[in-house]
Parts: structure tokens; sequence; C-alpha cells
């Protein structure tokens, strides 16, 4: 299958996107302030790299591994205090000077080099990993093939790419129709926010001719935020600056950490690349045609089971059971916050999918106070239009033509919850 682009690709245009991203972290200054910027505990940061160097860290093997793209080291650095021998490519040599800073004194290789012609022996490495490099390459198969070349047959290949599957379950494959924020990504001239997406089936194509088993293509970064938008939910939540305000308490809060940490692993990561833009990719270097095939297969009985909107028929992929999903989440739906940013989740999953069926996954008093809270936003959108309405078609004005009637639809609306609805009086209506 072709990765298509939203803008007619010629080689020179790929070229020229590929030499800019290539060079972009060339300059210290620029090295300086993103290795800042990796270590900030803003927003959802700390969560991303958690769960991108947990995911790493569970299908990393062997003890020989090469870092491609090995940036200011937030891959290599934590695999190196695991033990493993590492070595770091990078194109840009002030990077690699970060790096080395930044290991200060623990054992790392570190080497000059670009994504397409690595400075290695050939099956020098038990594993090559890569972390948030191919996202921006177009190119992702030449990169891949070459970075096979280094790694011992039977050796490891993990990566991460956006979802082409993702994006086409959100809007489907006509990009006219397509948000401007996701038509930007696609588009090979606009070098700083290209995004290189790889759909299942163009794994499994790439796998087969390239004599490479499909292991697993992860999910992860369900709501993120930032560069990570999950498009299902991009109109209600990423596009919100009540859901930015949500996402920016997870840096101080530990206990909304730990809610989307256990989102993220326990449940995300064992759905499908159609339910969110990113994904973790693991190669194996040995041919297995059968295998990709049963791998797409079970890809496909997942989706199937996405489709039947209930969470029982999750259950067979899934790592817990019903009721330990539900003791976990009675625990960490405690906190208000935690609880707050659960219902814009839950709100936005009932409104596009209202006969959904948690199965009692949701604890009983959760699960009522959310409902609650639906109908209570629901109560609030139709008094503020009936009054709206009211405002507009019978204005009051003060001698000059100046309207009031914008001044009081607040009291309005208390008039009408108060009457109507039994708010802020007590039920009493």
């Amino acid at each position: 299958m072709n990765n298509r682009l939203a803008t007619p690709t010629t080689e020179h245009a790929l070229s020229d996107l590929i030499r800019w991203k290539t060079g972009a972290w060339q300059d210290p200054g620029m090295v300086n302030w993103y290795s800042g910027r990796m270590v900030q505990s803003e927003s959802t940061n700390s969560l991303k790299n958690a769960v991108e160097i947990a995911t790493i860290r569970r299908f990393v093997r062997g003890s020989e591994i090469v870092d491609i793209g090995v940036g200011t080291g937030r891959a290599a650095l934590p695999l190196v205090a695991d033990g493993y021998r590492l070595t770091g490519i990078d194109s840009s040599q002030a990077m690699l000077d970060e790096t080395r800073r930044l290991a200060a004194g623990a054992p790392i290789t570190l080497k000059v080099g670009d994504v397409t012609s690595l400075p290695c022996s050939n099956n020098e490495f038990d594993c090559a990993v890569a972390l948030n490099v191919l996202v921006h390459f177009p190119n992702w198969r030449e990169s891949l093939l070459e970075w096979k070349r280094v790694v011992r047959p039977e050796g490891r290949l993990i990566f991460d790419i956006h979802s082409r599957d993702h994006t086409t379950a959100a809007y489907g494959t006509d990009q006219t129709k397509w948000p401007d924020a996701l038509k930007r990504t696609e588009n090979n001239g606009d070098f700083a926010y290209y995004m290189a997406r790889a759909s299942v089936d163009e794994l499994v194509d790439f796998a087969n001719s390239a004599g490479l088993r499909l292991v697993a293509a992860v999910p992860y970064g369900a709501f993120l935020g930032g560069g990570n938008v999950n498009w299902l939910s991009y109109a209600e939540l990423d596009a919100t600056q009540r859901f930015k305000r949500a996402l920016s308490w997870f840096a101080r809060d530990k206990n909304l950490f730990d809610l989307g940490l256990f989102l993220e692993e326990s449940l995300t990561a064992h759905l499908t690349p159609r339910v969110t833009g990113r994904m973790f990719v693991v190669f194996d270097n040995c041919p297995d045609p059968e295998g990709n095939a049963r791998f797409a297969a079970d890809v496909a009985a997942r989706d199937a089971a996405l489709d039947k909107r209930d969470f029982a028929a999750l259950l067979p992929w899934l790592p817990l059971t019903l009721n330990e999903y539900a003791t976990e989440l009675e625990r960490l739906l405690q906190p208000l916050r935690s609880r707050h940013f659960f219902f814009l989740l839950f709100k936005t999953l009932m409104a596009r999918q209202p006969d959904f069926n948690f199965g009692g996954v949701i604890p009983p008093d959760a699960f009522e106070q959310l409902s609650a809270w639906i109908e209570q936003e629901r109560i609030d959108r139709r008094a503020t239009e009936i009054a709206r309405g009211w405002a507009a078609d019978a204005p009051f004005r003060f001698k000059g033509g100046v309207d009031v009637t914008v001044g009081v639809e607040y009291n309005l609306v208390k008039a009408l919850l108060e009457k109507h609805f039994g708010l802020f009086n007590g039920g009493r209506q």
C-alpha cells in the first residue's frame, strides 16, 4: 500500500523534507533547549516519557543495543542503567555531546551517523531502538531496511510511528473532509508539522517484503495532547481549552498521573492502532509470512470486538479481569480531580457511542455520578439555549437603543433552572 501524502509528492520535495528534519538539531543552542524540555514536568510530558520507556523496556531483547537517533539519550540512558551495552547514533554532534554530559560517566558508545546510513557493521546488534525518530521521516521503509542490516538474525527492531488506521477511523480517507490541523501533518511541504504514518496493512506488507516478523503494534498516547492528538476525540477534547487545562494537571497531581498510567498500560496498550494516533511497532529479524497473517487477523478480531461496544468483548485481549479493573478504578477515581478528568473521557465516549456497555467496569457510585454530571450539563445547555432564544426574540432596550438582554441572561438561566429543573432550590419545582 502507498504512503499517500496530502500534497503532490516529488523526489525533490521528499529530499528537502528529509534534509530539513535531519539537520534541525545541529545547533547547540537548539539542543540545549530540547534537552531542557525533555525533563520538564509540564502537562503530560512525564506520563508520555514513562509510557514510552516502559514499552521499550517491555520489548527490548539481547545485550547489545543500538539507539538510532539517540538524541539526548532519553531511551538509551535508562537502558544503560538496566545493564545493556548501548551504542547511540545521531546525525547531530551537538546531540551526542549532550547525551555524553547527561550520561555522567555511564558507559555508552556514541557515533555520528544518518538513519539510512549507520556507521555499524552487519549483524552487530541484538536490538535496534528508535524513540521519536521515524515519526518525522517519510522514508521509514528505507530506514528500517538499513536498521535490519545491523541487527542479528532473530534480533529485534523497536520504533514508534503515527497510526494511519487511527486517522482513517476518525475521518476516513478523503482528506478534503479532514480538519486543517490534521491536513497539515500530511503535508510534506510543511516540514515542522509533517508526521509519518503507517497502517497495520502497510506494516504487514513491509514485513513480508523485508523478511521480518511483525510482533506488536502497541497503541499509546490516548490522551497525551500536544503532538499526540487523538483524532477520534479532537473536536470534543483535544481542540478545547478545557481539556488542555485538565492535561496541565498531570504535572502536579500524582493521583492523576497514576490514573493516566493505568489507562495507558492496562487498557490502551492492549487495543489496536485504530484507537490512538501513535503506536510502537516491534519487528523481529526473521521472515514469517504466516505469523504476519495471524497478527493481521488478531488485529482485525480486536477491531471487531471494539465495534461491539461492549467492554466484556475486549476482555480476551486485556491483562485484567472485569473485577480487577473495577477495583483499581474504584481506588483511582476517589480524588475529585481524577474523577473529573475521567468524566471528560467518559462523556466523549457516551456522546459518540451512547449504547456502549461498560458491564460494571466503572464502580457503581462513580458511574452514577458521571451520568448525573452528563445530565446536569445537558440541562445547563438547554436552559442557556432557552434564555438566549428568549433574549433574541424579545429584547429589552434602554433609551438610546442599548440592548440589555445579554446582561439578564444569567439571572434568567438561574430562574429557569430553579423553577423548571429543581436546581438551586433543593429540588422543589
